[in-house]
């Protein structure tokens, strides 16, 4: 084919995408052995599962075709978080980047990725770790609560805690040690442990100890403090007491983490967050995981999990009060179903999808980033590798230091090729 030929058939392809509202990059010519342009021939992959094109490097566009998972494509164009492709039979579309390999993708993560490992034997977290070690920095075992005393006892049964630990320091990952305000006999984080605990400096050295002994025994990086339901007048001992447990592991080369509740201003008297002064746990700990997830709640009225408007709201606000640095974005691999306000069930990503199928399919909220269907009466928001793309992309936005995904087996698997694109130098 001729130089002229070739730039003939580019520009209509750049007249034809422009068409349709975009500026997309098309791919350079390569040259062959007689030193004349060919078109480009980049080679993509379609990830593990199937793709849907479409005519525009949009959802709104119209469908035109559907590329099959682990199929070879060629990369025609580019333009944002889309590529032009052409599958084997000729067909050629626009299909979301994150679904497609190609060898430009990046591997070596830029950021750092926590996944929470929680054991059941319905939904084992180990098989994903297993799968997706090599897009993850660390893990984070549910492993441990502490009693009103300030005593640690064991979440985990400790042959799985073992093994878990194991494979982490194989495969290099940093380890943290969950020790939560969870209380057995009512199944529920409770504020009354919490309080009982934080209130009294003889509890909260003893739980100093406890957790700096079981981390040194276990041979853990350090800890990740999840108290949840903690009451608004305790917010001054909970900063003490991370102040507390940073001058005893700080100095054994141990961290300090937390989990702590998303909100976007400081009202210390919200019932939620109100403990939780960023600026005091920013001063003090390592890395603040931001549990920005359950926006909507199985409590409340149906809506998304983390729309990607409130999100920004919540990385903003936190930026503006601790170093950014320290600041890791928690991220929801699940959902809920909604029969009305009020009364809702939570249900895994793979489940979504199924129940989806019974109904008219997943559907895309293009102002919220995320997913949602109907089935049986029932309203249901839940996040994909989608939705948590655009997530990433504020990630890198704000600068912070990563994400850490609650929890490892409810998650879209498609979730770590987009990890590993988009949060890789």
């Amino acid at each position: 084919m001729s130089q002229n030929v070739v730039v003939i058939l580019l520009s209509l392809m750049l007249f034809i995408s422009n068409l349709f509202g975009g500026s997309p990059t098309i791919m350079p010519p390569q040259t062959n052995d007689s030193g004349q342009e060919q078109a480009h021939t980049i080679s993509g992959r379609v990830r593990s599962a199937p793709i849907t094109l479409y005519d525009a490097p949009s959802r709104n566009a119209a469908k035109v075709g559907t590329g099959p998972a682990n199929t070879s494509v060629v990369l025609l164009a580019e333009d944002g978080d889309w590529y032009k492709i052409q599958l084997p039979d000729g067909t050629t579309g626009w299909a979301l980047k994150l679904l497609i390999s190609s060898a430009g993708t990046p591997g070596i993560l830029a950021k750092e990725v926590y996944g929470y490992f929680v054991h059941s034997t319905n939904l084992p977290s180990l098989p994903s770790l297993q799968t997706n070690f090599h897009n993850m920095t660390g893990v984070t075992p549910w492993s441990f609560s502490l009693d009103a005393a300030g005593n640690l006892l064991q979440q985990m049964d400790a042959g799985i805690l073992a093994r878990t630990l194991q494979f982490a320091g194989e495969k290099k990952l940093d380890t943290l040690a969950l020790v939560s305000n969870y209380d057995k006999q009512t199944e529920s984080f409770s504020g009354e442990l919490a309080h009982t605990l934080l209130k009294n400096p003889a509890n909260r050295r003893q739980a100093v100890e406890s957790i700096y002994r079981t981390l040194k025994d276990w041979g853990f990086s350090g800890v990740n403090i999840d108290f949840e339901h903690v009451y608004p007048t305790d917010r001054e001992h909970y900063s003490q007491f991370l102040r507390d447990l940073k001058s005893r592991l700080q100095p054994a080369g141990l961290l300090v983490t937390v989990a702590i509740p998303a909100k976007t201003f400081d009202d210390p008297k919200a019932a939620w967050s109100g403990a939780f002064d960023y600026k005091a746990i920013g001063q003090t700990v390592d890395r603040m995981m931001i549990m920005a997830y359950d926006q909507h709640y199985t409590g409340g009225a149906p809506g998304p999990i983390a729309s990607i408007e409130w999100v920004e709201q919540v990385l903003k606000f936190a930026v503006s009060q601790a170093p950014r640095e320290k600041v890791v974005l928690g991220v929801a691999g699940y959902g809920y179903s909604w029969q009305n306000s009020g009364s809702a069930y939570s249900v895994t990503y793979q489940r979504a999808v199924e129940l989806a199928a019974e109904g008219g399919g997943v559907q895309w909220d293009s102002t919220h980033q995320a997913p949602f269907a109907y089935h049986q009466g029932r309203e249901m928001w839940f996040e994909n590798a989608a939705s948590i793309s655009h997530k990433l992309d504020l990630v890198n936005k704000y600068g912070i230091k990563g994400i850490a995904l609650w929890r490892l087996g409810q998650e879209d698997p498609q979730v770590w090729s987009v990890v590993g694109t988009k949060l890789s130098s």
